[in-house]
């Protein structure tokens, strides 16, 4: 026990020595030397040490340099506040340094990209390798990066990064964590031949990413050629919000709803000017789809090419790109619609679907077609279902002009016009099938604007149908029974007819009813007058009539001309009073001397501011007049009637 005591405390007094000695063996120059070998091994990038160059030994044999520029030959080199090596323990009692560890505290580190996304100042991941293939693990505390592209203002910032970089031979292994958009991640990266990448070869590539909002993993090849990086993989990525997920590098939806939950899996492959997306499968807020889709960049314009397929889409929930009534309903929406997204984006898009949702419009088998050039945004269907009928049309929205220009052309065919017509503008009186066809154009930035310049012709047809919220022939029969008892309130019930047709004139926000007709065996309607598109109200006038057969023709029992004012929602109907009036056996005759009546009051003032007497009974038998004076209007001379004298009835 004594002798292996003495063995130890002789061990302890040597090592104590080397430790105290070893500091005076190296010199700084020594360690500056082996510290940037080190450096250059681990990133390919030769540092620059400004400040003092300190060797400690306890609490472990470290180097400590402070003022790193590691000089990649740009303006905007990285940095590090310090340096802090770590040293293998046994190579020091030999005099030699072997580097185990390398960390940077507080770096930064600047990457500038062009807008096709070449790099253009940045870190490489480029060392070199020695004979031996030891190289020393690189580790990151608190470091930044600031991500610029060429031509934009924005500059993304990765802050707090805490990352450990390894290299096995030529294959790197790098995990970390780091704060984006003031928002936690972390990930990791697996390049697998680090050297082919420095002579722009191909290496396989294993990329993980996890967000709070979303993870991504993408697995393949990887490439830098010209400072460009070039991949081709597969790419997999969900999470519970991609608006989140896109807010992070900057990129903004096109409408202010929707985009949460969200997975894809698709083949990816990119190249300096295009991001393609093939055998994709896409969920997104619960609608599925599949096909692919091509980003290109071209300067400051991307252009989006691309196909998917769904068997159902609700795409309710991204109304709010283009809502065309306000919260009520009752009025159109005065928001101006946005279109700052398209401005810089070219689209040539199709989709194809079983059936499609948007609000309360439905379409089924609908193959569309999407399109924007030079800020006109064009929208095409070939060929789709509309409830239970066909719909085809266009619409082109003109926003390179001051004011921006709308047209549409469509054609609907035998749908149901109670849920088609109501999805479209909220008119929910019409059941039944029609045809319907519109032709019309406006300008304007709003959709309120847009219904006060609309102009253009609306044409409709229906048979077999009905008109719901007044039941016509029940209050024609009511009113012919009792004309002037039976004006209650008229609304309710249902007018079946067999034809309806009408055509609209619409010119600076308001539809002139040219022609508007519905017939049945037993009734007859006639409407003409204006509905206001911009107020969504009505002003018309018509004439509903009973139809009875007599003798092998027909004739009209009763007719009652009629108004119908009010919001479409819901109008009301004003019968006639006069016709009323005249209909009642016993106020006619009422009537007609009231009117009687009238007109002689009216000729008794018109002969007393003439003549200044109050009645005519008071003019003379033989009445003489003085010529007028300067001042009273020239009145021609009045001759009295002979006897008798007139009698006032």
């Amino acid at each position: 026990m004594q002798r292996f005591a003495v063995g130890a405390l002789a061990a302890a007094v040597v090592l104590v020595a080397a430790l105290l000695l070893a500091p005076l063996l190296l010199s700084e120059h020594h360690i500056r030397a082996e510290v940037t070998r080190s450096i250059q091994t681990a990133t390919g990038v030769m540092p620059r040490i400004e400040g003092p160059a300190r060797l400690t030994l306890l609490p472990r044999p470290a180097i400590r340099l402070d003022e790193v520029m590691l000089d990649d030959g740009s303006s905007n080199a990285p940095t590090a506040s310090a340096l802090q090596a770590s040293l293998q323990f046994w190579p020091l009692f030999f005099g030699e340094i072997k580097i185990a560890t390398l960390t940077l505290e507080r770096p930064r580190l600047s990457l500038q990209l062009s807008p096709e996304g070449r790099l253009i100042s940045g870190l490489p991941l480029n060392p070199v390798m020695p004979a031996d293939g030891d190289v020393p693990e690189l580790r990151i505390v608190n470091g930044t990066v600031l991500l610029r592209v060429q031509g934009r203002d924005r500059v993304e910032i990765i802050s707090n990064v805490q990352a450990s970089l390894n290299w096995t031979g030529a294959s790197l292994t790098a995990t970390g964590s780091f704060m984006i958009g003031g928002k936690p991640a972390n990930g990791s990266i697996v390049i697998a031949d680090t050297a082919a990448m420095a002579k722009s070869q191909r290496s396989s590539i294993r990329l993980r990413l996890e967000l709070e909002s979303g993870r991504l993993a993408y697995e393949g090849g990887v490439l830098v050629r010209e400072n460009a990086l070039q991949a081709e993989g597969t790419l997999s990525a969900d999470g519970s919000s991609l608006r989140q997920t896109l807010a992070l590098f900057g990129i903004s939806p096109p409408s202010q709803n929707g985009f949460g939950r969200f997975s894809l899996k698709s083949a990816v492959t990119l190249t300096p000017i295009a991001l393609t997306f093939s055998n994709l499968a896409l969920e997104l807020d619960g609608n599925r789809a599949d096909g692919g889709f091509t980003f290109k960049r071209d300067g400051n314009r991307t252009t989006l090419q691309g196909t998917l397929a769904s068997e159902a889409a609700d795409l309710s929930i991204y109304s709010g790109i283009l809502q065309l009534t306000s919260g009520d309903g009752r009025e159109w929406n005065r928001t101006p619609i946005e279109a700052s997204t398209l401005q810089h984006l070219d689209v040539d898009f199709r989709l194809s679907c079983g059936k499609l949702t948007i609000g309360k419009i439905e379409i089924s088998k609908a193959a569309i077609a999407i399109g924007v050039k030079n800020r006109q945004l064009t929208a095409a269907i070939g060929e789709g279902q509309y409830y239970g009928g066909t719909l085809r049309g266009n619409a082109i929205w003109n926003m390179a002009e001051n004011k921006p220009a709308l047209k549409i052309d469509a054609n609907l065919t035998n749908f149901d016009l109670e849920r088609g017509l109501g999805g479209l503008t909220g008119f929910r009186r019409l059941e039944g099938k029609g045809t319907l066809t519109v032709a019309i154009t406006s300008r304007g930035q709003t959709v309120h604007e847009l219904a006060s310049a609309l102009a253009g012709k609306v044409q409709l047809a229906m048979r077999q149908g009905s008109l719901t919220g007044i039941n016509a022939e029940a209050v024609l029969r009511r009113l012919e029974r009792r004309p002037l008892s039976g004006t209650g309130d008229l609304r309710g019930g249902k007018t079946p007819f067999d034809r309806l047709t009408g055509t609209l004139e619409i010119e600076g926000g308001v539809a002139e009813l040219s022609s508007f007709e519905i017939e049945s065996q037993i009734l007859k309607i006639r409407l003409a007058g204006e509905a206001s598109v911009a107020r969504r109200d009505f002003d018309l006038r018509g004439t509903a009539s009973l139809i009875r057969a007599a003798q092998g023709a027909t004739q009209v029992a009763f007719d009652l001309p009629f108004l119908i004012q009010g919001h479409w929602d819901n109008p009301y109907l004003l019968p006639d009073p006069e016709a009323l009036i005249r209909h009642s056996g016993a106020t006619a005759p009422l009537l007609d001397a009231v009117r009687g009546r009238a007109a002689r009051e009216a000729m008794r003032n018109v002969i007393e501011t003439v003549t200044g007497l109050r009645s005519i009974g008071e003019l003379p038998a033989n009445p003489t007049f003085e010529p007028p004076t300067a001042t009273a209007p020239a009145v021609a001379p009045i001759s009295a009637p002979s006897a008798p004298e007139p009698q006032v009835q």
